[in-house]
C-alpha cells in the first residue's frame, strides 16, 4: 500500500488493524524504533513498527507495508532546524527532513509525531503552497526545535 503522508498511513493502519494499541516502550528501545503493540489480551503478537518511511503492520504472522511516497512530501519545501544547543541542520525537502527527524529527539524526548506535529508541519507545508511564494517562510516552535520551513517555488 502507498500513501502520500505518515498521517495517512496511521489512518490506513487504524482501519486495518482490529484492536486498541499502545507504544510498546521496551520493544521500542530494543528494536531502535517505535514498535506500537495490541493492548487486547491474546493479541501480544498483534504490532505495528514505525519504520519512517513505511509502517509496518504484524498481525497473525502476516504483515502489510504501508509506504509513505516521498516525492508527494514537500519537495517544493526546504527545512531548516535548530536545535536547543545551537546546532542547525538543513535539507533540501521535508522527506529528507523526516527521515533523520529522531536526530533532534535524542535527548529521550521522542516525538514520533504522536503529539500533532506531523499535522502541524503539513499544515505549513499546505499554507506555504497557497501562498505560492518563491522564498516565502513560516517559523515553527515546538519541543524545543526552531524550525523554518521556505517554499522554493524554482528549485
Amino acid at each position: 500500500m502507498i500513501v502520500k503522508t505518515i498521517v495517512e498511513a496511521w489512518e490506513a493502519a487504524n482501519k486495518m488493524f482490529p484492536t486498541d494499541y499502545q507504544k510498546d516502550e521496551e520493544s521500542s528501545q530494543r528494536a531502535g524504533y517505535p514498535i506500537y503493540r495490541s493492548t487486547a489480551e491474546g493479541h501480544y503478537s498483534f504490532y505495528i513498527c514505525d519504520l519512517n518511511d513505511r509502517l509496518e503492520v504484524n498481525m497473525n504472522g502476516e504483515s502489510v507495508n504501508i509506504w509513505i511516497r516521498e516525492e508527494e512530501q514537500g519537495e517544493d519545501v526546504e527545512i531548516t532546524v535548530i536545535a536547543k544547543t545551537g546546532e542547525t541542520r538543513t535539507y533540501t525537502t521535508y522527506a529528507a527532513y523526516r527521515k533523520d527527524f529522531r536526530f533532534f529527539w535524542s535527548s529521550g524526548q521522542e516525538s514520533n509525531f504522536e503529539d500533532g506535529t506531523e499535522k502541524h508541519f503539513e499544515k505549513i507545508i499546505q499554507a506555504l503552497r497557497m501562498v505560492n511564494e518563491d522564498e516565502a517562510k513560516i517559523e515553527s516552535h515546538r519541543n524545543g526545535l526552531t524550525t523554518i520551513f521556505t517554499f522554493r517555488k524554482f528549485k
